[in-house]
């Protein structure tokens, strides 16, 4: 699943003002007639609910609109740039990277929300000593920082804050959408520069250059509970037991190598809920090391968390034999757990939260007795189930009801 694009995004640049004259018989000095350009297209972001990866911006390194056209004679404006619409999953953050100057005013005057109008763009104005001689070239404002975009693509550890990266918009909704980069405007003709002195002008101007950034898409899922857990854990077995959700199982670690989605449906209730399972991390993931910020960033956007445990059966069977020494050992598995989102992002610790010890099967009565007691004296309710046999899920099926509905 691609959920990671770096991407360069090009506005159309507005169309030039003409500068012309009438030329008609009889009327060998006629005033000004030249028309005004077209104004370039623009590109606008918004969330298609059907999606659920970047795919289909892998691979493309440019997306560019279309200029608007230059003014031509007898008043004629320039035809428009078409608009581009480049749609994404809900749950699409966009970092920018850098931009153009004329990307860098509109934010600073009224926002990437917003939409410049006419007056609030700057447009140069260039003179002609002569009908028909050529436009002087329009000095160039698409400077971008070569270093930064480089220093992003080399960085395996994405972090926006760091980095210092500027955040455009979160998208998690099909009312939303941003007009990411906007076109330039086309110039006006020189019939807008009469005047009862100046009956012949020789002068209009150049459209404005079209918005220019470079920016990271990064996908952050949607999802009501993720499964949080160490690889082997069996979280995949568990989102294809509740859910019609069928991801990769096998027993060597890190077999999902991608989030997957489930929707599970509560049997009292009926509610339906979203779970995400996402890869498994190891110690170090915050920083990176195992699938580390691939799976950190998916949690972000959960409404609650489900920590899922399991001690390897070797473990079990040659050495952790003492209930108590299972539980204990159990305990510091959810406190790693716990350490690494904390690393990552510190606000992780506050969501709902749901501990399960999994597996059950593999344990004896004393075990999980005892690990439920260890978790208690942490004022931490302990929910023992297995997803192999279904053993103890209705519990778990209480606690994702009750995780996610609204305190009254």
């Amino acid at each position: 699943m691609i959920d990671f694009v770096v991407m360069e995004l090009k506005a159309g640049d507005g169309g030039h003002g003409k500068v012309s004259f009438r030329r008609e018989w009889r009327v060998p000095k006629g005033g000004p007639d030249g028309g005004d350009g077209g104004d370039g297209g623009s590109i606008i972001i918004r969330v298609n609910q059907d999606l659920s990866t970047l795919d289909a911006l892998a691979g493309k390194k440019l997306i560019q609109a279309s200029s608007g056209e230059a003014g031509n004679k007898r008043k004629r404006s320039g035809r428009k740039g078409e608009d581009l619409v480049v749609e994404v999953p809900p749950g699409t953050v966009i970092w920018q990277i850098t931009e153009n100057q004329a990307a860098h005013q509109r934010r600073l005057r009224v926002g990437v929300q917003q939409i410049a109008k006419r007056g609030e763009i700057r447009t140069s104005q260039y003179e002609l000593e002569k009908e028909g001689q050529s436009i002087p070239a329009l000095p160039d404002d698409e400077v971008l920082d070569s270093q930064k975009i480089d220093l992003v693509l080399k960085n395996t550890q994405f972090d926006p804050e760091q980095l210092g990266l500027i955040k455009l918009a979160s998208l998690s909704t099909t009312a939303d959408k941003i007009t990411i980069c906007q076109g330039g405007v086309g110039g006006r003709g020189n019939t807008h520069f009469k005047s009862s002195t100046r009956t012949t002008p020789f002068n209009a101007k150049y459209g404005s250059q079209g918005e220019r950034r470079v920016v990271v898409f990064e996908l952050k899922l949607l999802a009501d509970i993720g499964l949080v857990g160490y690889p082997n854990a069996g979280k995949s077995t568990l989102l294809s037991r509740l859910t019609k959700a069928r991801p990769k199982i096998a027993t060597y670690p890190f077999t999902t190598l991608e989030p997957h989605l489930g929707i599970y449906q509560h049997p009292n209730s009926g509610k339906e809920l979203v779970l995400a399972d996402i890869p498994g991390l190891i110690k170090g993931a915050h920083q990176g090391k195992g699938l580390g910020f691939q799976f950190l960033r998916h949690i972000e956007n959960c409404q609650g968390l489900l920590f899922v445990l399991a001690l390897d059966e070797v473990q079990l069977a040659n050495q952790l034999t003492q209930p108590a020494a299972v539980a204990k050992e159990l305990w510091q598995q959810y406190e790693q757990l716990k350490g690494e989102l904390k690393a990552y992002k510190r606000h992780l610790e506050d969501k709902q939260q749901i501990v399960l010890l999994n597996k059950a099967d593999l344990y004896t009565a004393e075990m999980m007795t005892a690990a439920q007691q260890e978790f208690a004296a942490h004022q931490v309710q302990l929910i023992v189930a297995s997803a192999a046999t279904g053993t103890g899920l209705a519990d778990l099926h209480q606690s994702l009801l009750a995780a996610t509905t609204p305190e009254s």
